[in-house]
């Protein structure tokens, strides 16, 4: 009797544990709105306060256009009127969570946010479960270091290709595997995408168009990816404040110390950060420059602000570090070459900086990523040689207007990513 007695406590005080364990959302794929999970404690009791409030947008285009980012935060200032917000707009088109870690630093960390939402699902599709964890977690790891006080909330948009996975109530993989992470960190996700499917479903709306509205149906997107400012992106926006009243009124703690558990992967990009081409070694052809000075890249200024030009085969751009990846922020463009990637004295890639979208000029990015962390001479080297640029073109449908834009074959950087530490 004694020890059954004992099994019956040992029982009901497992029960309460059980018990007192936050409920996450147990079947990943399922289609929410809101999962509110830890909410955002420490943004509320600010605005409540009439703090000062920053608040950064992490994510790619469809984040950069002046829609759903620019209504929140007028929605925040209407909502709290005391509170005076400050916004960070660190959206770039065409970048995933892979990019989004690596410049964590440079375009949010260093303006001191108080909330961070992050924007990926629709650029981080096709990626492996396994990487976007990895920068995922990144992210949150890294924000929380800084600042175990700011609140981080994921929102997950929508594209033609996930219509049908939202329509029938169900996440896209890309979500699916970025809840696993909500989960592990205890972060809110605001999926804007199942409201958009089941209007859809409803004929409430039409997916894409071009024009914002048909037989008097409103039309969500010209394109397939990037809402109209004047329909999708409302959309959007009525489920963040949606979502916000629920979590204002949901029973959290009013300020909290965000706590890092173990990661899920213990490759995670622990220590990203961009390093200026001044920390670098340049071979004597490499041309520096202002970025707002040029007229062709002004409109890069805001996060780049120099660039460094090699034109001539064979130009240099050497650095040395300990870590596990390295890689370059640069412009994409009708005049890139390529470029040779030797780390420790062994070619690791030849990477074209010219592909099939290059009929304009893009920030993006590439990385050399798994390496043993160790200490690395890494060399790039400018491969200026002449390649045909039109059968390229020619995979997006593309032609060359004016041969002249497309004659050079430069390399643009701006910066020098590693994870890891920079090395004299």
């Amino acid at each position: 009797m004694k020890n059954i007695l004992i099994l019956l406590i040992l029982f009901t005080l497992q029960s309460l544990v059980v018990l007192s364990l936050p409920k996450y959302n147990q079947d990943k794929k399922e289609a929410q709105e809101l999962n509110t999970r830890g909410g955002l404690p420490n943004f509320f009791a600010k605005a409540m306060r009439g703090d000062p409030i920053k608040v950064a947008y992490l994510g790619g285009s469809i984040t950069a256009q002046n829609g759903w980012r620019a209504y929140s935060l007028e929605g925040f200032k209407q909502r709290f009127p005391k509170a005076v917000f400050t916004e960070i707009n660190a959206a770039i088109g065409g970048t995933g969570s892979n990019f989004g870690v690596f410049r964590l630093q440079d375009h949010v960390l260093k303006f001191r946010p108080d909330l961070v939402f992050v924007e990926f699902a629709v650029n981080d599709d096709g990626s492996p479960a396994e990487k976007i964890i990895r920068s995922m977690e990144g992210i949150i790891r890294q924000i929380w270091q800084f600042n175990p006080g700011t609140d981080i909330c994921f929102v997950y948009t929508i594209k033609e290709t996930f219509l049908e996975t939202e329509k029938n109530g169900k996440l896209p993989a890309s979500a699916v595997t970025m809840e696993k992470v909500a989960d592990k960190y205890h972060i809110p996700t605001i999926n804007f995408g199942f409201e958009v499917g089941k209007m859809v479903d409803q004929k409430q709306l039409i997916f894409k168009g071009v024009a914002k509205e048909l037989n008097g149906v409103k039309v969500f997107s010209p394109d397939g990816v990037h809402p109209y400012l004047e329909t999708g992106h409302h959309i959007y926006q009525t489920v963040l404040e949606r979502s916000f009243d629920t979590m204002a009124a949901a029973k959290i703690p009013k300020r909290i110390k965000h706590r890092l558990p173990k990661p899920m992967a213990p490759d995670y990009f622990s220590n990203t950060k961009m390093v200026d081409i001044a920390d670098a070694i340049l071979s004597k052809n490499w041309e520096v420059f202002r970025a707002k000075d040029q007229p062709l890249f002004a409109g890069f200024g805001k996060y780049l602000e120099k660039l460094g030009k090699a034109s001539l085969s064979g130009e240099t751009l050497t650095i040395r570090f300990k870590g596990k990846a390295i890689g370059a922020y640069d412009i994409m463009g009708p005049d890139a070459g390529k470029v040779i990637v030797e780390i420790d004295g062994l070619v690791e890639d030849t990477i074209s900086r010219f592909d099939a979208y290059c009929t304009y000029r893009r920030m993006n990015f590439f990385l050399i990523d798994h390496l043993e962390d160790k200490e690395h001479e890494v060399v790039f080297r400018l491969l200026a040689e002449p390649f045909d640029k039109t059968v390229i073109l020619a995979k997006n449908g593309n032609v060359i207007k004016n041969p002249d834009d497309y004659e050079e074959n430069n390399w643009y950087v701006g910066k020098i990513m590693i994870d890891g530490n920079l090395l004299p």
